[in-house]
């Protein structure tokens, strides 16, 4: 096996267990039902775009750059926005 064989398998080890750790600890940490099934979709959500992404990334190689910068843009935006979602359902959640 090459270095870069190696490498690929280490990152997708590493992505895939820092993704459950990251949702195990949030599923965890949420205080009500509604929140925890909240976490669960919204890692589930995550899982699948990120899934899209490395299909789209592998059949349109002459892309590559345009769909890098769509996946970050993306992430960064969908990431704000379920946290404040998260946020949101806390607040809720508090005032009953």
């Amino acid at each position: 096996m090459s270095i870069g064989t190696i490498g690929g398998i280490v990152g997708i080890v590493g992505g895939f267990a820092g993704g459950f750790i990251g949702a195990y600890c949030s599923y965890r940490r949420a205080k009500s039902s509604r929140e925890r099934r909240f976490v669960i979709w919204a890692s589930i959500a995550i899982l699948v775009y990120v899934g899209l992404f490395l299909a789209v990334f592998s059949l349109l190689p002459q892309m590559r750059d345009w769909i890098w910068a769509f996946y970050f843009i993306v992430m960064m935006f969908g990431i704000r926005y379920l946290n404040r979602w998260q946020s949101r359902i806390q607040r809720e959640e508090q005032t009953r």
